[in-house]
């Protein structure tokens, strides 16, 4: 990585904590890793401001005194955009995707192959464009049917109900809004939201997809349909202007 990543690796496990640490050493990245043995003692590292900017945080499900799960929904409801991959045993579909419902922005199973987690930690920086929320100054939003997607502060309205969203169901709320009624190919939402198609990804992306029916489901006029062997459409049919 061209610019030092400060790692918040939030793990109860020494022998875990020692792989992650020589993983690094070998590719040669000289990243500072922050450790912090419990969900809690993650919590006032951060309070405080003792990993510094940038960052992406590092953890696993099961520890003690708050599980990832737990530390997952402490941390979004603090911050909305700072990266957070679960590193974990716990490899079960569920998991996965309760993961990703408590803001996850990837999930990866142990043993993992270092090139990989790299990779997906460089895509999710990417896709956060990682700074303050408060240093950004442009504003978006964009509305269909009787929603509105402010894409700047990740809020999502439907209905006139206010509604948090994360960085990767802004993102892909954004480019269906802006193609409505249009095809885009699997190939393409990855590629402009992950910055790469693997079967990783593209596991990401059916649970996303699942995410967003559900949050848009309250509009009757509007719906992500599956284009059989392509990729998928948002249709807007009998809306309003």
């Amino acid at each position: 990585m061209s610019t030092p990543i400060n790692i918040l690796l939030v793990e109860d496990d020494e022998i875990d904590i020692m792989n992650v640490k020589k993983a690094f050493l070998k590719l040669h990245m000289s990243n500072p890793i922050y450790i912090a043995v419990d969900g809690e003692q993650a919590l006032q590292m951060l309070a405080e401001n003792a990993v510094p900017y940038p960052r992406v945080i590092l953890l696993d499900l099961n520890m003690p005194k708050m599980n990832g799960f737990t530390l997952a929904k402490n941390i979004r409801e603090r911050n909305e955009v700072i990266p957070i991959l679960f590193l974990t045993a716990n490899s079960s579909q569920e998991d996965k995707i309760k993961g990703f419902d408590y803001g996850a922005d990837e999930y990866m199973t142990k043993p993992f192959d270092l090139e990989e987690l790299v990779a997906r930690m460089k895509a999710i920086l990417k896709r956060s464009q990682y700074a303050p929320k408060q240093m950004v100054t442009a504003e978006e939003k964009f509305e269909i049917g009787n929603m509105v997607l402010d894409f700047t502060n990740h809020q999502f309205s439907i209905n006139g109900e206010n509604k948090r969203i994360s960085t990767t169901e802004a993102q892909l709320l954004k480019l269906f809004i802006t193609n409505k009624n249009s095809l885009l190919t699997r190939n393409a939402i990855l590629l402009n939201v992950w910055g790469r198609d693997d079967y990783y990804t593209a596991r990401n992306l059916d649970v996303y997809i699942n995410k967003l029916r559900k949050l848009i489901k309250p509009d009757e006029h509007v719906e992500i349909i599956n284009i059989h062997g392509s990729g998928f459409k948002l249709v807007q049919t009998n809306s309003t202007p």
